[in-house]
C-alpha cells in the first residue's frame, strides 16, 4: 500500500476519485428519483462530440468538452419545455446526434494523435496535477448547489406542481440542476469514461433504494455504496492490471444485484 501511494498519478487518482464518488453519490439520488438517467446518458455522449470537436479545431478538447456538453444540456432542457416533451424522446435525438457529430468531426481530422479512447474508457491513471484541480474545485460547487437548494430540489424531485404552487422557481432550480450534472460528468470522463460514467451516476441510489425508505438514508447509503466501491474497485484495478473505470461500474453492479436485503434495517 505505501508502495503504491508513493507515486503521484497513483495519489492523484485516489484523491480526483474519492472526490468524484462522494459527490455521485449525493447527486445520484436526484437524478434517479427524476428519472433522468438516460439524460445523463445522452450528456456523456454528447462529451465525445465535444473531445471530437477539440481535437478538429486544435483546442483544448476539455474545454470544447465542456462547451459542448452544457450546450447540449441546454438544448435538451429548452426542447423539452417547448414541445411538452419527456427527457428520454429528445435525449434520444440529442444522443445520436452527437456521437454522429462526433464521428464526423474525427473523419475530418484524420491526422490526430489523441487518446480517445482514454475518454471513451476512462483513464484514470493519468489524471495531472491540472486535472485534479479542476476536479477539486468543480465537484464541491456542484456539491455545494445541491446542499443550498437541498429542501427545494426535494420538493421539485417528489412534487413539481406543489412546488410551483410553494413559490419555489423551479424551472431555474432545473436548469442549474442540469448544468450541475452536466459540468459533474464532464469532469469525471477521465476517471470513468463517456461509456461507463452514466452507471456511476445511477447505481449509488439504485442501491440504497432497495434498503432505505427515507430520501436522507438513502442518500447517506447512497454516498457510503459509491465510496466503498470506487475504493475497492480502484484498488482492485490497480493490483489484477484492469482498467479502472470498467471495475469500478462492474463492481457496483455485482453489489446491486446481491441479495442483500436481509441485512438492510428495518
Amino acid at each position: 500500500m505505501a508502495e503504491m501511494l508513493s507515486f503521484a498519478f497513483i495519489r492523484h487518482a485516489l484523491i480526483g476519485g474519492v472526490i468524484i464518488s462522494v459527490v455521485f453519490g449525493f447527486v445520484s439520488f436526484f437524478i434517479v428519483e427524476q428519472r433522468l438517467s438516460f439524460l445523463t446518458v445522452g450528456i456523456a455522449h454528447a462529451a465525445f462530440g465535444g473531445v471530437a470537436l477539440g481535437i478538429l479545431l486544435g483546442l483544448s478538447p476539455y474545454l470544447t468538452t465542456v462547451v459542448f456538453c452544457l450546450a447540449v444540456a441546454l438544448l435538451i432542457l429548452r426542447q423539452v419545455r417547448k414541445n411538452r416533451a419527456d427527457y428520454d424522446m429528445i435525449t434520444g435525438i440529442f444522443f445520436a446526434a452527437t456521437m454522429a457529430l462526433g464521428i464526423i468531426f474525427l473523419s475530418l481530422s484524420k491526422d490526430y494523435t489523441f487518446d480517445i479512447i482514454g475518454y471513451l474508457f476512462g483513464s484514470i491513471l493519468g489524471i495531472g496535477s491540472s486535472d485534479l484541480l479542476i476536479i477539486a474545485i468543480t465537484a464541491p460547487l456542484v456539491a455545494l448547489f445541491f446542499f443550498l437548494f437541498f429542501k427545494e430540489l426535494v420538493a421539485l424531485t417528489f412534487d413539481r406542481e406543489v412546488a410551483v404552487s410553494a413559490g419555489i422557481p423551479v424551472n431555474m432550480l432545473e436548469t442549474w440542476m442540469i448544468v450541475a450534472i452536466a459540468l459533474l460528468i464532464v469532469i469525471s470522463i477521465k476517471i470513468i469514461g463517456i461509456i461507463l460514467v452514466t452507471a456511476f451516476l445511477v447505481l449509488p441510489a439504485s442501491f440504497a433504494l432497495k434498503y432505505c425508505q427515507s430520501y436522507r438514508s438513502v442518500i447517506g447509503l447512497g454516498i457510503l455504496f459509491s465510496f466503498v466501491i470506487f475504493l475497492v474497485g480502484f484498488f482492485l484495478s490497480y493490483h489484477f492490471d484492469l482498467p479502472a473505470g470498467a471495475t469500478i461500474v462492474a463492481l457496483g453492479t455485482v453489489l446491486y444485484l446481491l441479495p442483500l436485503r436481509r441485512f438492510a434495517a428495518k
